[in-house]
């Protein structure tokens, strides 16, 4: 039995310009504006929270989104988007890598790409739920490593999709150093929108005074802004945001689309 796969949808995605690729792979969205400034298009809901003068917890909004996702679904282009951070980043060179390590889900798959390359071992870390989400009450979970363990003293390299506000490295910082002994000597990711170059555990984590590295393809730091935000306050109030972006995609590409025809 012959496969074939639609090679024309793989056509002329991969350029030198990551953002241009990812656009291209149907996975950046940017709120339009009319002529004016104006948005016409719907605000996009981050995963990192705030504490807000209520006592709640309430997401961080803005006007652009990136959907590696979109990316991963073609495995030439993951393959060139490691390949480049690789051999930009000089990471092969700086620091013996032992094992690639996937934070769940988006870093799974480049975590992958990663230790092909460099012919080094894979793990990814999986969510184990602790208490499930209520209306009251956000889910609680660990995160494990259930299908693979990592060797004291081994040499890490966290691997993300896309960095913002760290709660999840963070875990995996404590998984690596505290559960395993072993040691993380940076973080891999394919796109970087926060304002920092360098992961601060004593800022983000709340002990020791190291730095970690944070290579990426493309560091853009991404205005996000509280939902009571002048900038932002009304169309927060008008519900027009998507707070799951991912599950709202044609939806924020049809009004991409609208605006484009107006």
């Amino acid at each position: 039995m012959l496969i074939s796969g639609n090679a024309s949808k793989a056509v002329g995605i991969v350029t030198n310009d990551h953002l241009e690729t990812l656009r291209r792979c149907g996975g950046y969205y940017e709120c339009p504006k009319d002529d004016k400034g104006r948005r016409v298009g719907p605000l996009v809901g981050y995963a990192g929270k705030y504490d807000s003068q209520d006592g709640t917890k309430k997401s961080y909004v803005g006007e652009v989104y990136y959907n590696f996702a979109k990316a991963e679904q073609y495995p030439h282009v993951l393959d060139h988007f490691a390949r480049t951070l690789l051999s930009t980043s000089e990471m092969e060179e700086k620091v013996r890598v032992d094992i690639f390590l996937g934070a769940p889900m988006g870093g799974i798959l480049f975590a992958g790409a990663l230790a092909r390359i460099l012919d080094c071992q894979v793990v990814f870390a999986e969510k184990k739920i602790k208490k499930i989400a209520t209306l009251d009450n956000r889910e609680e979970s660990d995160l494990i490593l259930d299908r693979h363990g990592i060797p004291a003293k081994a040499n890490v390299i966290i691997a993300e999709d896309v960095c913002n506000n760290f709660s999840t490295t963070a875990k995996l910082i404590e998984l690596v150093e505290i559960k395993y002994d072993a040691h993380v000597m940076g973080i891999a990711c394919a796109f970087n929108r926060s304002p920092n170059a360098f992961y601060d555990c004593k800022a983000f984590y709340g002990y020791g005074s190291r730095k970690i590295a944070i290579e990426s393809l493309i560091h853009i730091p991404t205005l996000q802004y509280m939902q009571n935000d002048p900038y932002v306050e009304e169309q927060v109030e008008a519900g027009d945001v998507a707070w799951k972006p991912k599950d709202e995609w044609k939806f924020l590409e049809a009004a991409v689309l609208a605006a484009k025809g107006a």
